[in-house]
This record gives C-alpha cells, sequence and structure tokens, in this order.
C-alpha cells in the first residue's frame, strides 16, 4: 500500500513523504520508518544551514488514530491501523485516511494544438474511472505563469467540460488549461491540472478528408453498416531521418510528428462515422494511449494485434458497440499457422521451393480476426479480418501464400460457426500491398490460383513457381471497387487497399476517391492535410 501525505516539522515548509510498505507490515515498523524519513528530510536542513553543528536532534513523533497512540512497538498491521475514514495524528497535524484515493497521476497533452482539430489528453488514472471523472478546459493567457493574478482570472475563459475538445479560432494564439478531477463512484480525488507548453495555432485549412465527410454525415441504419480500412502510417516509419530525408522529402517534417498527425487522424476518422473501423500499421502506444481511450469515448470498442517482430506496431479492429458486440477473436500468426496440421497440403507444396520456404519463416505479418454479432437481429455475425500484408514488390509469390493461410483460417472459423447453425458472413480488410492485376487478387477473387496464370519468379533464383494451385471456398468481390490507387507516395502509386466481402452482403453505397488535384496539392502522400501515405476506404453494406 502507498502512504502519503505532507507534514510540516517545527514550523518549516512542508515537505511530501511517500512510502510504499506491505500491507501486512507491523505498524511500529512503519512509524520507525517514518521517523527517520522525517528526520532525514528536516534534520538535513539544519545540518546544511550550520555545518558546525554535528549533534542531531532527535525526532518526536507522536502517532495517533482516532485519539488512540500507537508507538513503535505495536504490532498491529498497517492496513488493520490506516483503515479508510480513520483519523491520523502526527503530533498535532490531523488527516484523513483515504485508503486508494482516485488519483489522476500524469496528464500529457499533445505538442502541437490546432484550431478545429479534436485534443485527446493522456491521463492517467488510478483508483478511478474514465466516466466518472470530472474534466475541464480553460483557455488561459499564453504567458498565464508570468502575469498577475488579476490578469490570469481575466484572460481565463471555461470552453469545455468534456474529456476531448476541439479548439476554435477563438482559441488561437491561447493556450489550454486541462484538469481532471480524479472520481471513482462518489470518491474524489485531489484535482490535477496541466497547461498546454505550446499555443493554439491555426489548423492547414479544409482537408480534403473533410469533402468526403459529406458523404458520411448521416450514421447507418439499423439494416445496414458502414466499414472503413485504413493504413494510418506507423509513426516508427513516419517520424525518423529516413522517412524525412529519403521517403517523404517532400512532406514538412511536422506534419510527420504523431502529435501532429493524430488530429487529423482522430477529425477524419470520426468523420467517417464508421460501424467497423480496421487500422493497419498501429503503434502499440498510439493504440493504447490514444486510440483506444479517444474511440471509446465515441460509442466504440477495440482490439489490437501487435506484430511479433521488434517493431511495436499491428492491427487494430474496432465496432461501434451501439450496432455489434463481439463474440469471439481467432487471431494468427501468417508464419506460425504454415506449420500446424490444418495448412499440412499447403506447406507441402511451398516446401519444394527451399528459399521461398525459408524466407516465409522470416516474415512478421498476422491476420486479425473477430466475430461480431448484430444488436438488431443476434441471428447475423459478421467474421471481420484485418491485414496488412508483405510489402516488397518482388515477393509477389509470399503474398500469395500469405492469403492461402488467411482464406484457410477464415474458412475454419467460418464453418465452426456454420455448423452449429449460424448465419455468418464475411469482411476482409486490409493493406494487401496487391494491385488487382496481381496473383494474390486474382485468387481472393476468382477462388483459386492456377499453375502458370501468373508469373511467380523466386528472387534471388528465378525459378518458376508452378505448384501453386490452391482454391478456398468463398465468392468475394472488391467492395469500394477500384479506385486509381489508395497509396501515393512519391516514388509509387497504386491500388493496394481493400474491403472485400463475400457473397451473403450487398454494397449499398461507397465514399469517393478524394480528388487527384487534391492528393497532388502537396505532391504526394502524407502531406499538411494527409496524415497518412494512404488513403481510407470505405462503404456502407446490409446483410442480402
Amino acid at each position: 500500500m502507498t502512504v502519503e501525505f505532507n507534514y510540516s516539522h517545527k514550523g518549516a515548509n512542508s515537505k511530501q513523504f511517500r512510502m510504499e510498505r506491505l500491507k501486512e507490515e507491523e505498524i511500529g515498523q512503519t512509524l520507525s520508518r517514518l521517523k527517520n524519513s522525517i528526520a532525514s528530510k528536516f534534520l538535513k536542513r539544519k545540518r546544511k544551514k550550520n555545518e558546525a553543528e554535528q549533534e542531531e536532534e532527535e525526532v518526536q513523533l507522536k502517532f495517533r488514530v482516532n485519539g488512540v497512540e500507537v508507538d513503535t512497538e505495536s504490532k498491529m498491521c498497517v492496513s488493520d491501523v490506516l483503515k479508510h475514514g480513520s483519523e491520523v495524528c502526527i503530533n498535532e497535524q490531523k488527516y484523513q485516511v483515504s485508503v486508494n484515493p482516485p488519483t489522476a497521476v500524469k496528464i500529457d497533452l499533445p505538442k502541437s494544438i490546432m484550431s478545429g482539430f479534436p485534443v485527446f489528453p493522456k491521463v492517467q488514472l488510478l483508483f478511478a474511472n474514465s466516466s466518472d471523472c470530472q474534466y475541464r478546459w480553460n483557455r488561459v493567457h499564453k504567458n498565464h505563469h508570468n502575469i498577475s493574478l488579476s490578469e490570469q482570472k481575466e484572460a481565463t475563459k471555461l470552453l469545455s467540460n468534456e474529456l476531448m475538445y476541439a479548439p476554435t479560432n477563438d482559441d488561437i494564439d491561447s493556450k489550454l488549461e486541462f484538469t481532471c478531477v480524479p472520481k471513482c463512484g462518489d470518491r474524489s480525488g485531489v484535482p490535477v491540472s496541466v497547461i498546454s507548453k505550446v499555443e493554439v495555432e491555426a489548423g492547414p485549412g479544409i482537408c480534403p478528408f473533410e469533402t468526403r465527410h459529406m458523404f458520411t454525415a448521416d450514421p447507418t441504419d439499423s439494416s445496414s453498416f458502414r466499414v472503413m480500412t485504413y493504413n494510418i502510417l506507423a509513426d516508427v516509419f513516419a517520424d525518423s531521418e529516413f522517412t524525412r530525408t529519403e521517403l517523404y522529402p517532400y512532406c514538412a517534417p511536422y506534419a510527420l510528428s504523431i502529435d501532429y498527425r493524430k488530429q487529423l487522424l482522430m477529425k477524419e476518422i470520426l468523420g467517417y462515422n464508421a460501424d467497423i473501423i480496421c487500422l493497419q500499421e498501429v503503434d502499440e502506444k498510439v493504440f493504447m494511449k490514444f486510440l483506444l481511450p479517444a474511440l471509446e469515448l465515441n460509442g466504440f470498442s477495440g482490439v489490437y494485434k501487435m506484430k511479433s517482430g521488434k517493431v511495436k506496431e499491428g492491427e487494430a479492429l474496432f465496432y461501434r458497440t451501439s450496432k455489434f458486440k463481439m463474440i469471439s477473436e481467432h487471431n494468427i500468426d501468417l508464419t506460425d499457422t504454415l506449420e500446424e496440421d490444418g495448412c499440412r497440403d499447403i506447406k507441402e507444396k511451398v516446401v519444394k521451393y527451399q528459399d521461398v520456404y525459408e524466407f516465409y519463416k522470416k516474415r512478421k505479418n498476422i491476420l486479425q480476426v473477430c466475430v461480431l454479432e448484430s444488436l438488431a437481429d443476434p441471428q447475423k455475425k459478421l467474421c471481420v479480418a484485418n491485414t496488412h500484408l508483405f510489402f516488397h514488390r518482388d515477393y509477389s509469390y509470399i503474398r500469395v501464400l500469405q492469403g492461402v493461410v488467411s482464406m484457410r483460417h477464415l474458412e475454419m472459423v467460418m464453418n465452426s460457426y456454420k455448423e452449429k447453425g449460424d448465419s455468418i458472413s464475411l469482411v476482409f480488410c486490409g493493406d494487401f500491398n496487391a494491385s488487382p492485376e496481381s496473383a494474390l487478387h486474382g485468387f481472393l477473387t476468382k477462388s483459386q490460383i492456377i499453375p502458370g496464370e501468373y508469373k511467380l519468379r523466386v528472387k534471388d533464383t528465378g525459378e518458376e513457381v508452378t505448384s501453386f494451385d490452391f482454391t478456398h471456398g468463398f465468392n468475394l468481390s472488391s467492395a469500394c471497387g477500384y479506385p486509381e490507387y489508395t497509396n501515393y507516395v512519391g516514388a509509387f502509386q497504386g491500388h493496394l487497399d481493400y474491403v472485400f466481402v463475400d457473397q451473403t452482403l450487398e454494397v449499398v453505397s461507397v465514399v469517393p476517391a478524394p480528388d487527384h488535384e487534391l492528393v497532388t496539392q502537396h505532391r504526394a502522400l502524407p502531406s499538411v492535410v494527409f496524415p497518412s501515405d494512404h488513403i481510407a476506404q470505405i462503404c456502407v453494406m446490409k446483410w442480402k
């Protein structure tokens, strides 16, 4: 347990004391340590003030709980003495014991704040519920700490009592003050306030995704649902010397910062009013500290699957809790799954090409799979898959194999529900790193790959792969059609991202791609108005 309090000894300025003790520890031992700690803090001060004085005075500590004195010889457990609501006296200073008080441990505000874009603070809570806490946003003078109290009061204006706040043009050139009153039910802790280190700046203007929001202004009705897939460009891949100078030299360096990009990402994602959101290239920290709490605040629940490599990024799947509930997860590592019995026949054909097999075993790609149940009609279920396949253009045969393993796993998941009599449909989202002319796309949409139909050659040897004659049992189509591109960077433009659906689903509408002139306004993606190098794919569908 943690014992924390402020104490002043003999009129000196009070100091904060914090001790971590075992609940089973004898209170006498706790008091002895407390006495030594007080002596250490306050008597050191006296020695520094008078170096010639060597003799240390002994700290006299009288400790009473509810009027009963407790000494250093007491054998009672500290948890039995320091009970919630008890009155504790240390000498003449009185305290009321609060066990596990709601606490705002730490609050961080972004390093970039722009008008028109939502700000979501990182709030680390202890013994508190985010939904119970009270929040307050104030606009304060940019030199708040350097002006008089009367000037502070005059410049401070209440803006919002919500956890998330979108600054307005009136806030430009001012700073924001965020306050959290940590709460758990009826219990309240000490309010904690922080002031942003930066002033609110003007935003980049109207972003192209805001034009696309015109097509998603209304939420879907009970008979349909909106799906979005989006590679959001992981921070680990975006903000480095290599990306700033080699990969995205045309993009302003500040626009590659995650603090800048996540403001655009949140506004873009929320504006699509999707019911199912599949994201790729999601940093673990971005998911845990930003996307998950922010989207939960807006009616979503989400799950995350990180890749198995050293780079901490992966896939995230969110669903609107007013429309769906999650039944189960069936995530896999695409490399490990090839070694399982269910893929034995696939492996037998792969090992004929040892170079292919060895290279495949080093891949870190995963398949995230969730089964969702419609709240409007519990008889209807969705198997939603989300993936990001191997990227290198010279390894199309590796992507084919990853697609084959993915479809085998999805067949097994779907069949397990169909065998129980459930009606279940498939939605397969992701960055497949495959064009509409590729072997992988052909396999997914034609339900088979015929040897010789695509020239699959091993990169290092040039040997043609002729034993890949795989099939699957789905009838898949691209729900968002075939835009000219979904990825647009300086050295490459192409269609890589898809929402594949089976024949039990009907596409109702598709959000059009942004105008090419807007994509190339700053040469390529990402840019100050596009937070990723990919373009989100969004469509509405319903069960047939």
